[in-house]
């Protein structure tokens, strides 16, 4: 709905309006129109609101894109002022003072305009014939949403029950329905629109030895818009079937029949498609008084409803598809029924690009096989179905849209931006938020910052299954993530039905309304041609070898996203951008940025990830509304190496990063140690080159910093580093991440006071003083990499000790000769690796206790201790629970050589 972008032009209101607050108080007029325009834009909001949805009403959809112009023209104005009269924040009166005066006659200009504008745009909108059915609150019109439309409940129901790759599930969900629990237990089944919930709940419904168990049986279908009565009487209609229906008359005398019953008969109920906590604890009060061995069975597409309903983790029953094998029989049966499910061996490879393309889904999967039962058995058939793919499943659009309009309005516009990546495109969780928080679709919540709120977005559309993980840190967070192929086809679908987003690959979709993003998507290295009717674009993304061939059109541009684009030198046209604020230009070849850099001074991200930059101009100072600056470049040579980062230097220059939230990797010279002071909302801090005389300054500022979470500090080439100087505060707690890089006589005594730390890594630290009394405690510890941190020969890894710890590395220990773990430590460790300690000839002492303990790696370690580990040795006993035991080996050309040992 245009409601996305109304809403978008209503945060753009509210935040321009802040940042012009004094010349809009000092014009009436001005003032007076926004106030006009903002009570319009709420009416509007409204309006669209209470339509509901479009389907199958062509007067409401061009209502709709008429509305969506209007708030495009509001945005336009607005954004149009800004880019005459571009903001500036000054650290000095006298320049303030001379900078209002150099632009009082350019403000008042540009003022003008806009007011001019708003009346004109007052005067469109009066003149729109639906208006005052707008403002009088008429919704007759439109037909509401799709809730005429099959559920999922209804389609599963329609395909075959005897699907195959559910066995485990069901054999599980079996036992946990007739097992002797004696209180009344519910189990849930949860997964994505389409994983098949709905089909398992029903082969463990329909098992007999379930229906023989239980006196009493009912399936509900709850839906997303609970009626308590109705799902009650259907119970009860199914409990008693030779009632009829009408005796049930209301909610009352239902509980108190069910009340009666529930205490006195085993029984099962399966509630399909519960939505919300809100509707579960309604019907399950019902039931609270449940005779022993009652069971409640549900499914649910939001996994925290899943969770949040049922006493014990592995109740929890998570659907993600069906293995490759099952899938690939399933759509073999359904595809070639006239060859008993055999495929011919010229369709094998189109067949196993469809069956892809499903990703395991069911009701995909079974939906493509009947499609192409009825087509032609031919390669060029089935290339055509496979690159259309989403649009000839409409089960598929069927299952997820409720699922999509059942998200609020921010959720939705942040599920929709996926529609701008590649298929199959996983995108950083932070790189994600980052451009989020840049477009507007986060909003403010008090005492949170705005990155946090952006990632309980993300969090919220994991939950509802709607967006996959495909990487997760070490403590569950999110690390990167994407949708599903045919979510990406729906999605993609509603972007273009919203003026969402636009390929430019499609050369004819460019000339055609207000584009106001833009994805080009090209393999080859070609310049993508872009024209002045692209001004209205607000963000462009660059995926692939393509070339935009004059940046210049995008004059009101906020986000350009070029990573991984071939470039060698920094665009210039891209200071022109004065809307800019999230600038990425990661992983090309870009060796400098350009003084002028400080005429962006809305610019909030700044990425400069794995290029060729080593220094900034002191203008970047000038940027006072950054939050984000990473400039660090990899240069590992291989995947061992613990650390192989290289930052840049800033050099000096007038103003402060006062908001920065990200900084890293840079310098520490003395004008930048001497800023940090100010960076007191930091979140991550890298600094390298740090010398010792610094230590105190740098501990000063950083115990000033009291959102820290992540610390990466490494000192100047042989020189030590001195941390003793913090003095640790409640606020310095949050602190997750810290990374020490240098000499330490030993480890600075505030580290064993972090209660929050998750990872830390010590490198250089050639301290003769064993480290692992300061983290033994530590309750949060997940991963500890030491790279030459200790010059001793022993580690002891004390009784109870290191509780949460998953991952260990111990690496260039060159006098290590002993490792024991006692009863009791490290209980949670699921991966150890060992690498280059060369005097280390046995394995650690009390191995076989790590009983958690998947893989153990190791690299360049000597002939001795892996010959212990080979199997028929004596010692391979010690290591039997071990899943993946891997040697590797340095050779030529510094290429790793790896050794299977499993």
């Amino acid at each position: 709905m245009a409601s996305l972008a109304v809403e978008a032009t209503v945060t753009l209101v509210e935040l321009v309006s802040s940042l012009i607050l004094k010349e809009i108080n000092q014009k009436k007029d001005v003032k007076a129109d926004i106030n006009r325009i903002m009570n319009t834009l709420k009416t509007m909001q409204a309006f669209l609101s209470d339509r509901g949805g479009t389907h199958g009403n062509q007067l409401l959809q061009d209502q709709v894109c008429q509305i969506r112009d209007f708030a495009y023209d509001v945005e336009d104005a607005f954004d149009e002022y800004m880019f005459q009269v571009p903001y500036h924040e000054h650290t000095h009166k006298i320049t303030k003072f001379a900078h209002g005066v150099a632009q009082f006659g350019p403000r008042w200009k540009a003022l003008h305009g806009m007011s001019s504008r708003f009346k004109e745009i007052r005067n469109d909108i009066e003149n729109f014939k639906d208006f005052d059915s707008l403002r009088a609150g008429n919704t007759s019109s439109g037909e509401g949403g799709s809730s005429g439309l099959w559920s999922e409940d209804h389609l599963a129901h329609n395909f075959d029950s005897d699907i195959g790759g559910f066995e485990g599930h069901v054999e599980r969900i079996r036992d946990q329905l007739l097992s002797g629990e004696p209180r009344l237990s519910t189990i849930s089944i949860v997964g994505l629109p389409g994983s098949g919930k709905t089909v398992l709940a029903k082969q463990v419904y329909e098992c007999k030895r379930v229906q023989g168990h239980f006196e009493f049986r009912a399936w509900a279908h709850v839906s997303r818009s609970l009626k308590l009565d109705e799902v009650l009487r259907s119970i009860l209609t199914q409990f008693f079937p030779g009632i009829g229906g009408s005796v049930f008359i209301n909610e009352v005398a239902m509980r108190e029949i069910l009340n009666k019953y529930v205490q006195q008969q085993r029984f099962l109920v399966v509630l399909d498609d519960i939505w919300r906590m809100q509707d579960w604890e309604l019907i399950v009060n019902v039931f609270q008084n449940g005779s022993s061995g009652s069971r409640i069975l549900f499914t649910s597409r939001d996994s925290n409803v899943g969770a949040s309903c049922v006493e014990y983790p592995i109740y929890v029953h998570e659907l993600n598809g069906l293995p490759w094998k099952k899938a690939s029989s399933l759509f073999c049966k359904k595809a070639f029924r006239s060859c008993n499910g055999i495929c011919p061996p010229e369709l094998e490879d189109w067949s196993e690009k469809i069956i892809k393309k499903c990703e395991g889904l069911p009701l995909a999967v079974i939906a493509a096989g009947n499609l192409l039962s009825g087509k032609r058995q031919i390669p060029y058939e089935w290339k055509k179905l496979h690159d259309s793919l989403g649009d000839n499943l409409p089960v598929m659009g069927i299952i997820l849209l409720p699922s999509y309009e059942d998200l609020p309005s921010y959720l939705r516009s942040c599920f929709l931006y996926f529609s701008i990546f590649p298929e199959d495109y996983s995108i950083q969780r932070q790189r994600l938020i980052r451009l989020w928080i840049a477009e507007g679709l986060v909003k403010e919540a008090r005492n949170t910052s705005l990155e946090e709120v952006a990632e309980n977005y993300l969090n919220k559309l994991v939950q509802r299954n709607l967006v996959h993980v495909t990487a997760r840190d070490i403590d569950g967070r999110v690390r990167s993530c994407r949708v599903l192929n045919l979510v990406h086809d729906f999605i993609i679908a509603k972007a273009v039905e919203e003026n969402f987003v636009r390929s430019a690959s499609k050369r004819s979709s460019l000339s055609q309304g207000r584009i106001r993003r833009l994805s080009a998507q090209t393999e080859i290295c070609t310049n993508v041609e872009l024209s002045e009717t692209l001004g209205h674009v607000r963000s462009v993304f660059m995926f692939g070898r393509g070339k935009f061939s004059n940046l210049e059109f995008f004059r009101l541009l906020k986000v350009l996203d070029m990573q991984g684009a071939p470039l060698e030198d920094f665009p210039i046209d891209i200071v022109k951008l004065v809307l800019l604020k999230y600038l990425s230009l990661r992983e090309t070849n870009v060796k400098t940025v350009p003084k002028s850099i400080k005429k962006l001074s809305l610019l909030e991200t700044l990425d400069l990830k794995q290029t060729s930059v080593t220094w900034l101009p002191g203008s970047i100072f000038r940027l006072h509304l950054l939050r984000h600056l990473l400039v660090y470049k990899y240069d590992v040579k291989n995947d061992v190496t613990f650390d192989g980062a290289k930052g840049v230097e800033m050099h000096s220059g007038r103003g402060a990063l006062s908001n920065i939230q990200k900084l890293s990797l840079v310098k520490a010279t003395t004008e930048l140690i001497q800023k940090l002071d100010a960076m007191i909302h930091l979140r991550k801090l890298g600094l390298i080159n740090l010398k010792s005389e610094d230590g105190r300054r740098v501990c000063g500022s950083i115990q000033k910093m009291e959102h820290l979470s992540t610390l990466d500090l490494r000192a100047d080439s042989g020189d030590y580093l001195e941390l003793d100087h913090i003095q640790i505060k409640p606020g310095f707690e949050v602190l997750q991440h810290l990374y020490l890089t240098g000499q330490l006589q030993m480890l600075p005594r505030w580290v064993s006071s972090l209660q929050s730390l998750i990872k830390v890594g010590l490198k250089g630290s050639r301290s003769h003083i064993n480290p692992l009394p300061a983290l033994q405690a530590l309750p949060n510890l997940m991963e500890l990499d030491m790279v030459d941190a200790f010059t001793g020969q022993k580690l002891e890894f004390l009784m109870n000790t290191f509780r949460r710890l998953k991952i260990l590395q111990i690496e260039k220990f060159r006098e290590l000769s002993m490792v024991a773990v006692e009863v009791g430590a490290m209980p949670a460790l699921e991966k150890l690796t060992f690498c280059k300690c060369d005097k280390l000839n046995m394995l650690p002492l009390g191995i076989d206790m790590l009983t958690r303990l998947q893989e153990l790696l190791l690299c360049d370690m000597n002939g001795q201790f892996i010959d212990r580990l080979r199997k028929n040795s004596e010692d391979r006993n010690w290591v039997s629970h071990v899943r993946v035991i891997r040697s590797y080996t340095l050779g030529q050309g510094e290429l790793w050589f790896p050794q299977n040992l499993s």
